[in-house]
Order: structure tokens, then sequence, then C-alpha cells
């Protein structure tokens, strides 16, 4: 949205995930019925009808020009309401695979944005669809020092992001691991979402290693800005944004999804040499001993990755993005109109 200004972006979310805070007003903002088709299947027709019709007027209050879907089940609605009014569809598709929802509104959308390449796989026959790379918010690109977090800018720092699913699996084989590496020289730098902080802290004050236990973190780019290693989950944002910072990663990929999506989303960084991948049924002490020996305390094999990290890196991505959206819908965003985008 920030690399079309001359379009009045406004973002069409679910009304119960917090998306309206993390927007903080820069962008009009409304809630939309966003039913999910997991959840008390039998009714789910019925309550995306009506979802539908509710985007139909909000689109025509709007007068949108276009809607952008951006591929979970929440971009369903609004974009059906789209296809059901004629107005042109776009859709953003970050994961190298691509979500149901993206497959099934992929067969009337203007044009796809992809984040990696591996997506074009899915989506054969489908029209315009163009590789961009994942669009990253500037403030990214944060600055910061451990000491900003409590921690000494001496050491070695190893960040751990639990990420949205998975955090406290993620969080217990790391905290476990780390019982291996009590002799070494590091320092732990631990995002571990609002419901295991607490556990994380009393564990890590049974240990010798130097942390910081952070419950929530509204500015990703200052604990990145801190921190010379991340072992995290593989979305695709976060592998995108180890990549435009140039951070070594170990990812630890969700292992629940049928269609392995985080691993694959992590293969490109892996074959650049950027990261590791680590399966979490394998993310034992020794394997963390091996982390931080192997990697974090080496500094010639961090700047290495670091620099194949980069390599791998799409900054321009939001301005490819908006410039292939604008090809492919044409004459219909051509002037600045409203354009409805939904949270995914």
């Amino acid at each position: 949205a920030r690399a079309l200004p001359s379009f009045d972006s406004v973002f069409l979310v679910p009304g119960d995930r917090g998306d309206p805070d993390r927007l903080a007003g820069e962008f009009p903002c409304r809630t939309l019925d966003c039913p999910r088709p997991d959840r008390a299947r039998w009714r789910y027709p019925a309550q995306l009808a009506r979802a539908v019709a509710r985007a139909r007027r909000s689109l025509r209050e709007l007068e949108a020009a276009a809607v952008v879907g951006l591929g979970s089940y929440a971009s369903i609605p609004a974009s059906l309401a789209a296809r059901s009014l004629g107005i042109p569809l776009y859709l953003m598709e970050c994961n190298a695979v691509p979500g149901k929802a993206t497959r099934l509104l992929s067969r009337f959308a203007q044009g796809l944005g992809l984040g990696n390449r591996q997506a074009l796989a899915g989506l054969k026959g489908r029209r315009s669809c163009r590789v961009t790379g994942t669009p990253l918010r500037s403030e990214l690109r944060a600055v910061s020092r451990p000491s900003d977090f409590g921690l000494s800018d001496e050491l070695p720092t190893l960040l751990v992001l639990g990420g949205s699913q998975g955090a406290q699996a993620l969080n217990s084989a790391v905290m476990e691991g780390l019982r291996a590496c009590a002799d070494l020289e590091f320092q732990v730098l631990h995002c571990s979402g609002r419901e295991d902080a607490g556990r994380m802290r009393a564990a890590y004050a049974r240990t010798s290693i130097p942390t910081a236990v952070i419950d929530f973190v509204p500015d990703v780019g200052r604990v990145y800005a801190a921190s010379d290693l991340v072992v995290c989950r593989a979305g695709a944002s976060t592998v995108a944004e180890c990549a435009a910072l140039g951070l070594p990663a170990v990812f630890v990929p969700y292992p629940w999804h049928k269609d392995r999506q985080q691993e694959r989303n992590a293969l490109e960084s892996v074959a650049a040499g950027a990261a590791r991948i680590v399966p979490q049924s394998e993310l034992d002490a020794s394997a963390l001993r091996r982390i931080v020996e192997d990697i974090l305390l080496d500094e010639e094999r961090l700047a290495n990755m670091a620099e194949c990290a980069r390599a791998t890196a799409r900054p321009a991505a939001a301005q490819e993005m908006a410039a292939h959206l604008i090809e492919s819908l044409g004459e219909a965003v051509s002037e600045p109109h409203w354009m409805a985008e939904l949270g995914g």
C-alpha cells in the first residue's frame, strides 16, 4: 500500500486478530466477517454467504476499483464479492506452497504476485503470475544493541523467535537443548510469546547462560539488529526478513503442515548457504550445541552466511509487486481510486 501512494487504500480485516492495532492508524481499516472453513464446517457455506453479502456492501460503499487478497481464509469473502461485482482481483501469495484460498481465487484473479519462485509450480495455467519477492516494511531496518535488552554488547547473541504457530514446542526444544551449552560463551535473546514468557524466564533462571526473555515484540527489527544468529520458524515473511537483513538463520519448520510449507519456504536460503534447516524432532541438546559452536561462535562462517543471505534478498519487492498489480489490472487502476485490501 505504501508503494502505491496515489491510491486510497482501505484494509478489510477480521475483527478478532488485532489487525487495526497493527496498522496503527496509517490506513483506514474496516472489520469484516471472515468465517473459518476449519471451524463448524457444516455451517461454513451459510456463514460464507452472509460474509460475501456484507463484503459486497463494503466494496460498493468504498467504490472499490480493485481488491487485493492476501491468500488466507480472510481473503475469501471480499474476493468472492469482488468477483460477483465485476471488480478486478489481484492476489499476493508469499509462501512457497500456495494455500487453498489462493488456489481457489486464482481462477479468476487478473494477477498474482508471488514471494517465492516455487509457488509457480502450484499455479500452473493461472493468469499473470510474477515472482516479486515478499514486501517488507521499511521499519524492519532498525538500529539496536544487545545492551538495549539488558545483555552484553561483547558476547555473540543467539535470537530465538517462537513464531505464531508452535511457539511453545520450539521454546521447549531450545530450552532443553541449551542445557548442553552452559560452558560456551554466548547469550540468548528469546522472544517467547506472552503465554510462555513466565515458564521460559523460570527455566532460564536455572541456567548460567545470560538471557533476556521478551514476551511480545512490537518491533521485530530491533531484536534482529541486536542478534548474530536466529533460530526460528520458517514463515514466508520471516525467511524474507532474514534475507533482507543479512541475518544467518537456523530454520525449524512448523512440522504439522501436510505440504511442508515452511520447509519449502526456507529451501532457497539453505541452497544459497544463508541458513540451515533443523527439523523440530531433531532439535535436541547435541543439535543446539552444534548450532552454537559451528555457527554462532565461528565469526568467519557467520560473515559468509550473512553475505549469502543478502544475496537472496529482494529489497524492491513492494515496488515490483505494486508495478505488477498496476500492469495486471490495467484501466481499472489507471487513476487513483479506492482499493480494498484484505489482511491475509
